[in-house]
């Protein structure tokens, strides 16, 4: 989105599901690579996602699967 345009957009389509195409180290974190599947029936082909040390320690893990799905909005659902 460009600066200039105004940001009163509502939520786009929900994520379905996503594929792991390939997770790289930097210097920082990592870089992953997606193909991500909308529920609108449009996808995301060859995506990338950059996930830092630092967004990891606010997700509360070390392992880059589980920081890729909270980042993408996938949470677990705790049941009493």
């Amino acid at each position: 989105m460009s600066e200039l345009e105004p940001l009163e957009y509502q939520t786009g389509a929900p994520i379905l599901d996503y594929d792991i195409i390939e997770i790289k180290n930097t210097a920082n974190g990592f870089e992953v690579l997606l193909n991500i599947n909308l529920d609108s029936g449009y996808s995301l082909s060859r995506t990338t996602l950059e996930i830092t040390h630092e967004d990891l320690q606010g997700y509360d893990t070390n392992e880059i699967e589980e920081g890729i799905k909270y980042a993408l909005g996938f949470f677990g659902h705790e049941t009493q």
